[in-house]
């Protein structure tokens, strides 16, 4: 009972306090859309895109000739003498572990690469999203989240808001 007692009259004054501090008002922004759609995100896409097009194009280029060389053997492996299909056969794998290995390294660049770009950017988003939460008055600003946050009145979403408060801050930032 007196445990009962502890925990209501506890409720009953975190509640007071709630009350004391006045209405909070909230803000949600979706931080995927605010990447894709502003003039930072855009501009990181290109760059990444650009920088990428070169060894993308390479490994490509790489496995359509390994396709072409996987199809060859198979059209010659009845005719070849086994030692020549033996020798065909390394160098497949060969090229096969080659080309795995060319993809992996594309794949950690990239990774790396977006990782770059995205940090910077979001060290921005965070300055813009403290920016404006602080002039319009909001007690708490959500980024939207796959599985975290379900349903949100429209009202609530500052998602456009944010995306030209980050272009405002990007701008001056660059300068």
């Amino acid at each position: 009972m007196r445990k009962f007692l502890a925990v209501a009259l506890f409720l009953m004054l975190l509640q007071s306090v709630a009350l004391a501090a006045g209405p909070a008002k909230v803000g949600i922004f979706d931080p995927e859309e605010v990447l894709r759609t502003s003039e930072p995100g855009q501009e990181a896409i290109k760059q990444f895109e650009a920088k990428m097009k070169p060894d993308s194009q390479r490994i490509e280029k790489q496995q359509k000739d390994f396709l072409k060389m996987q199809e060859d053997f198979q059209k010659q492996a009845f005719a070849l003498a086994p030692e020549a299909r033996q020798d065909k056969e390394r160098e497949l794998r060969r090229k096969e572990f080659e080309l795995s290995e060319a993809v992996r390294m594309f794949q950690n660049a990239a990774n790396r690469e977006k990782s770059l770009k995205l940090n910077e950017i979001l060290k921005i988003l965070n300055g813009a999203v403290s920016d404006y939460s602080s002039k319009n008055g909001y007690t708490i600003v959500l980024a939207k989240t796959q599985g975290i946050i379900y349903y949100t009145d429209p009202a609530c979403d500052i998602t456009k808001a944010i995306t030209a408060e980050l272009n405002r801050a990007w701008k001056s930032h660059k300068k």
